[in-house]
Protein backbone atom coordinates (compact mmCIF):
# COMPACT_ATOMS: atom_id res chain seq x y z
CA UNK A 1 0.00 0.00 0.00
CA UNK A 2 1.19 3.59 -1.10
CA UNK A 3 0.91 6.29 1.45
CA UNK A 4 -1.47 8.80 0.19
CA UNK A 5 -0.30 12.49 0.11
CA UNK A 6 -0.94 14.77 3.44
CA UNK A 7 -3.37 17.31 3.31
CA UNK A 8 -3.32 20.41 5.01
CA UNK A 9 -5.88 20.42 8.00
CA UNK A 10 -8.54 23.77 7.46
CA UNK A 11 -6.96 25.29 10.39
CA UNK A 12 -3.27 25.66 7.98
CA UNK A 13 -5.24 26.77 5.58
CA UNK A 14 -6.56 30.28 7.00
CA UNK A 15 -3.54 30.68 8.74
CA UNK A 16 -0.34 30.28 6.61
CA UNK A 17 -1.75 31.42 2.66
CA UNK A 18 -2.80 34.51 1.53
CA UNK A 19 -6.13 35.20 0.55
CA UNK A 20 -6.16 36.71 -2.87
CA UNK A 21 -9.33 38.75 -2.36
CA UNK A 22 -7.96 40.11 0.67
CA UNK A 23 -5.22 42.18 -1.13
CA UNK A 24 -7.08 43.22 -3.84
CA UNK A 25 -9.45 45.04 -1.05
CA UNK A 26 -6.26 46.22 0.58
CA UNK A 27 -5.43 47.64 -2.67
CA UNK A 28 -8.69 49.29 -3.46
CA UNK A 29 -8.67 51.22 -0.27
CA UNK A 30 -5.15 52.37 -0.70
CA UNK A 31 -5.85 53.89 -4.19
CA UNK A 32 -9.79 55.34 -2.83
CA UNK A 33 -6.94 57.33 0.26
CA UNK A 34 -4.68 58.52 -2.01
CA UNK A 35 -7.53 59.84 -4.30
CA UNK A 36 -9.39 61.24 -1.47
CA UNK A 37 -6.23 63.16 -0.53
CA UNK A 38 -6.02 64.81 -3.56
CA UNK A 39 -9.08 66.28 -4.16
CA UNK A 40 -8.75 67.73 -0.25
CA UNK A 41 -4.83 69.20 -1.52
CA UNK A 42 -6.35 70.46 -4.70
CA UNK A 43 -9.30 72.45 -3.03
CA UNK A 44 -6.84 73.46 0.02
CA UNK A 45 -3.45 74.51 -2.55
CA UNK A 46 -5.69 75.66 -5.41
CA UNK A 47 -7.56 78.59 -4.89
CA UNK A 48 -8.62 79.17 -8.57
CA UNK A 49 -7.16 82.86 -8.89
CA UNK A 50 -4.40 81.64 -11.42
CA UNK A 51 -3.32 80.17 -14.84
CA UNK A 52 -5.43 78.91 -17.56
CA UNK A 53 -7.79 76.65 -14.71
CA UNK A 54 -8.17 79.65 -12.63
CA UNK A 55 -10.42 82.57 -13.77
CA UNK A 56 -9.46 82.40 -17.30
CA UNK A 57 -6.29 85.48 -16.92
CA UNK A 58 -3.32 84.94 -17.86
CA UNK A 59 -0.20 86.95 -17.76
CA UNK A 60 2.17 86.85 -20.76
CA UNK A 61 5.75 89.07 -20.94
CA UNK A 62 5.89 91.78 -23.39
CA UNK A 63 8.93 92.88 -25.57
CA UNK A 64 9.13 96.02 -23.40
CA UNK A 65 9.70 93.92 -20.29
CA UNK A 66 6.43 94.29 -18.86
CA UNK A 67 3.71 91.92 -18.48
CA UNK A 68 -0.20 91.75 -20.02
CA UNK A 69 -3.12 90.50 -18.71
CA UNK A 70 -5.28 88.54 -21.46
CA UNK A 71 -8.91 86.93 -20.24
CA UNK A 72 -10.09 84.20 -22.49
CA UNK A 73 -13.87 83.16 -22.01
CA UNK A 74 -15.24 81.67 -19.00
CA UNK A 75 -17.56 78.58 -18.52
CA UNK A 76 -20.00 80.43 -17.18
CA UNK A 77 -20.86 83.11 -19.84
CA UNK A 78 -23.73 82.09 -21.65
CA UNK A 79 -23.58 81.83 -25.70
CA UNK A 80 -25.04 84.38 -26.96
CA UNK A 81 -28.43 83.98 -28.51
CA UNK A 82 -28.97 83.60 -32.08
CA UNK A 83 -31.60 86.47 -34.40
CA UNK A 84 -34.09 83.45 -34.35
CA UNK A 85 -33.95 82.43 -30.28
CA UNK A 86 -34.21 86.93 -29.27
CA UNK A 87 -37.44 87.50 -28.85
CA UNK A 88 -37.87 91.27 -30.36
CA UNK A 89 -40.83 93.64 -30.81
CA UNK A 90 -40.31 96.88 -33.57
CA UNK A 91 -42.33 99.51 -31.98
CA UNK A 92 -43.21 103.23 -33.46
CA UNK A 93 -41.45 105.76 -31.51
CA UNK A 94 -42.07 109.20 -33.74
CA UNK A 95 -41.62 108.28 -36.64
CA UNK A 96 -44.58 107.76 -39.30
CA UNK A 97 -47.46 105.23 -39.35
CA UNK A 98 -46.96 101.73 -40.34
CA UNK A 99 -42.86 101.87 -39.89
CA UNK A 100 -42.55 99.32 -37.34
CA UNK A 101 -44.31 96.47 -39.44
CA UNK A 102 -41.38 97.69 -42.27
CA UNK A 103 -38.94 97.04 -39.70
CA UNK A 104 -40.27 93.70 -38.21
CA UNK A 105 -40.56 92.97 -42.27
CA UNK A 106 -36.81 93.75 -42.75
CA UNK A 107 -35.81 91.89 -39.58
CA UNK A 108 -37.64 89.36 -40.03
CA UNK A 109 -35.19 88.84 -43.51
CA UNK A 110 -32.31 89.16 -41.31
CA UNK A 111 -33.23 86.13 -39.04
CA UNK A 112 -34.62 87.96 -36.73
CA UNK A 113 -37.76 85.47 -36.62
CA UNK A 114 -39.07 85.25 -32.96
CA UNK A 115 -41.18 88.48 -33.07
CA UNK A 116 -44.36 89.97 -31.22
CA UNK A 117 -46.49 92.06 -32.96
CA UNK A 118 -45.31 95.58 -33.89
CA UNK A 119 -46.83 98.17 -31.76
CA UNK A 120 -47.04 102.35 -31.28
CA UNK A 121 -45.13 103.52 -27.99
CA UNK A 122 -47.51 106.62 -27.21
CA UNK A 123 -46.09 109.96 -26.18
CA UNK A 124 -42.69 108.76 -27.11
CA UNK A 125 -40.57 110.87 -29.92
CA UNK A 126 -37.27 109.94 -30.99
CA UNK A 127 -34.98 110.82 -33.20
CA UNK A 128 -33.54 108.26 -35.22
CA UNK A 129 -33.45 104.02 -34.30
CA UNK A 130 -32.94 102.75 -30.79
CA UNK A 131 -31.82 99.07 -29.72
CA UNK A 132 -33.27 98.78 -26.29
CA UNK A 133 -32.34 95.52 -24.59
CA UNK A 134 -32.80 93.86 -21.16
CA UNK A 135 -29.89 93.35 -18.87
CA UNK A 136 -26.88 90.48 -20.12
CA UNK A 137 -27.33 91.08 -23.36
CA UNK A 138 -25.07 93.42 -24.75
CA UNK A 139 -23.76 91.30 -27.73
CA UNK A 140 -27.09 90.54 -28.94
CA UNK A 141 -27.56 94.21 -28.91
CA UNK A 142 -25.11 95.18 -30.73
CA UNK A 143 -25.95 92.79 -33.89
CA UNK A 144 -29.44 94.19 -33.26
CA UNK A 145 -28.42 97.41 -33.55
CA UNK A 146 -26.17 96.43 -36.80
CA UNK A 147 -29.15 94.75 -38.25
CA UNK A 148 -31.54 97.53 -37.70
CA UNK A 149 -29.09 99.99 -40.05
CA UNK A 150 -26.08 102.90 -39.58
CA UNK A 151 -26.77 105.19 -36.78
CA UNK A 152 -28.90 103.05 -34.57
CA UNK A 153 -28.57 103.50 -30.86
CA UNK A 154 -28.07 100.73 -28.66
CA UNK A 155 -29.46 101.61 -24.66
CA UNK A 156 -30.94 99.35 -21.74
CA UNK A 157 -34.09 98.64 -21.58
CA UNK A 158 -36.06 101.80 -19.97
CA UNK A 159 -37.98 101.46 -16.86
CA UNK A 160 -40.92 101.04 -17.49
CA UNK A 161 -40.31 99.62 -20.90
CA UNK A 162 -41.89 100.35 -24.02
CA UNK A 163 -44.95 98.34 -24.82
CA UNK A 164 -43.97 94.37 -25.28
CA UNK A 165 -40.79 94.97 -23.80
CA UNK A 166 -41.62 93.16 -20.41
CA UNK A 167 -41.94 89.82 -22.96
CA UNK A 168 -39.69 90.81 -25.14
CA UNK A 169 -35.54 90.34 -25.00
CA UNK A 170 -35.58 93.59 -27.17
CA UNK A 171 -37.24 96.08 -28.78
CA UNK A 172 -36.22 98.22 -31.81
CA UNK A 173 -37.63 101.93 -31.26
CA UNK A 174 -38.39 102.95 -34.67
CA UNK A 175 -37.91 107.19 -34.41
CA UNK A 176 -38.47 110.16 -36.79
CA UNK A 177 -35.62 111.15 -39.18
CA UNK A 178 -32.40 111.77 -37.28
CA UNK A 179 -30.99 115.40 -38.34
CA UNK A 180 -27.40 116.38 -38.22
CA UNK A 181 -28.13 118.11 -34.96
CA UNK A 182 -29.63 115.11 -32.81
CA UNK A 183 -27.08 112.79 -34.30
CA UNK A 184 -24.02 115.06 -32.51
CA UNK A 185 -25.94 115.72 -29.12
CA UNK A 186 -26.96 112.12 -28.69
CA UNK A 187 -23.80 110.17 -29.39
CA UNK A 188 -25.10 107.22 -31.80
CA UNK A 189 -23.07 104.70 -32.08
CA UNK A 190 -23.34 102.02 -34.71
CA UNK A 191 -23.19 98.59 -32.06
Amino acid sequence: MTDAPERPSAGAESSGMKQPGFDAIKGGILLGLAVLLGIVLLNVIDDGSDGPVGDGTTTEPTSAGGTTETSTPTATEAPAKTPAELIVIAVNAGARAGSAGNMSEQLATAGYTNQLEPADWSGEQRAGNSVLCKPNLDREAAALATAVGAGTQAAPMPTPPPPGGDQADCVVAVGGEATADTTATTGTTTG
